[in-house]
């Protein structure tokens, strides 16, 4: 507790004294100007989480292993399997069905954009800072998430890609017929085109952001990730989602920590996926899924953190989409491993695909469409949790569709 009160006090001073917090929280304020080392003195959080809200006795219905479907979950669609580490199995589920059943799992989408506007911050001509999300919608959908693209295990999407490359020795193809089409019983997991719900606009009221001014024009807004989260409740009771689909919520140019009295304690989160229970029939147990992100501006991106491919266009949501796929309820638990490229004692053990990747160099992989350059996140595959040698993945690979890991995960040294 001593540590946690001289740490506030240190982060007070230094905003305080760099930041110039001397107007009061009754009279809106200009933005501050952006200071990386201001980044520097804040608590290095996750870039992206994941959340599990299910009761004990849900947790252990969606692991059950007896059909393709856990028989007491009411959800997205859902496969179970296992593999042994050690003398220990290591349960999981996954969305869609067993690759070794072959056919295409469709699953239906939801889109919610989330515009900000903040009540303690106005730019220089005293007007409200509006971040319209509204404005990535067409790109979001026209993204490799949901469109087809060219890789190594077929022209498919970039989610249904990652798991092709995960199952490529063991998921069901066709003796001689297209292995692109998604009717011709070769395995996939396919995302429908999203519903789009209707937009809406956030309100951020004074003591739950801090919003900066990029050198060349723009803004970016860090915002207490427990103020996003209640948004994020009433929306997932106002907003007609469904049990059996993935909504996806978006916000623009804004990421996310953890306050303190209005004071930012941790930065920089842009994602995250959850499963909660949303309510019980008999035996059964409907339980929620849905995915947030982030996408930044690519000038926002270079003013903030000096990276073009800071969380741009798809890398937050092409992170959690695989991330659901590979771990819907967010319960499936693997040996415990090292993050790569962070000190040693870093570690966890879930089945993230995400995270071992995010703080390496170039974790996006360019994909071309429509003449925009997106940037996917390359995800961690199952035989790098596995610690599984040689891969079984499709080429040995412990990485897809980037080579950033040639070798199964590390245990963690702390």
């Amino acid at each position: 507790m001593r540590k946690l009160i001289a740490y506030f006090f240190a982060v007070t001073l230094a905003l305080a004294g760099s930041l110039s917090f001397s107007q009061t929280k009754s009279s809106t304020r200009q933005p501050l100007q952006i200071d990386s080392n201001f980044f520097n003195t804040l608590v290095r959080a996750p870039r992206f989480m994941r959340q599990n809200r299910l009761s004990a006795a849900a947790n252990s219905a969606t692991r059950d292993m007896s059909g393709v479907q856990p028989p007491r979950i009411r959800s997205v669609q859902t496969f179970s399997s296992s593999f042994a580490f050690q003398g220990q199995t290591f349960p999981y589920t996954m969305v869609g069905r067993p690759p070794q059943a072959g056919g295409t799992t469709r699953i239906a989408t939801s889109y919610i954009p989330m515009s900000l506007i903040f009540d303690e911050f106005v730019d220089a001509n005293g007007n409200s800072i509006f971040m319209d999300a509204d404005a990535l919608t067409d790109q979001m959908l026209h993204s490799p998430n949901f469109e087809r693209s060219q890789y190594t295990v077929g022209n498919t999407q970039f989610g249904d890609a990652v798991q092709r490359a995960e199952f490529f020795s063991v998921m069901k193809r066709p003796n001689g017929g297209d292995d692109d089409d998604f009717d011709g019983g070769s395995w996939h997991t396919i995302l429908q085109r999203p519903r789009i719900l209707t937009p809406v606009v956030i309100e951020v009221p004074v003591g739950s952001s801090l919003v900066f001014q990029i050198p060349d024009g723009g803004f970016l807004a860090l915002i207490d990730i427990n103020f996003l989260a209640s948004q994020l409740n009433t929306l997932l009771q106002t907003e007609g989602v469904r049990v059996d689909e993935l909504p996806i919520f978006t916000t623009r140019n804004a990421v996310y920590g953890d306050f303190f009295f209005g004071f930012p304690l941790s930065c920089c989160i842009a994602g995250f996926h959850t499963a909660i229970e949303v309510g019980q029939s008999g035996n059964t147990t409907s339980v929620q899924t849905f995915a947030f992100n982030s996408s930044l501006d690519v000038d926002i991106a270079v003013g903030a953190f000096g990276d073009p491919n800071f969380f741009t266009d798809v890398q937050a949501l092409s992170h959690e989409i695989s991330e659901w796929m590979n771990d819907p309820f967010a319960n499936n638990i693997v040996p415990t491993w090292q993050f790569p490229g962070l000190s040693g004692g870093s570690c966890s053990n879930l089945l993230e695909t995400g995270d071992p990747v995010e703080n390496l160099p170039n974790p996006g992989f360019p994909v071309v469409l429509h003449g925009f350059t997106y940037h996917p996140q390359t995800e961690a595959l199952l035989q790098w949790f596995s610690r599984e040698s040689p891969s079984s993945a499709i080429g040995g690979a412990y990485t897809y569709p980037g080579n950033n890991l040639s070798s199964p995960s590390l245990p963690c040294d702390k």
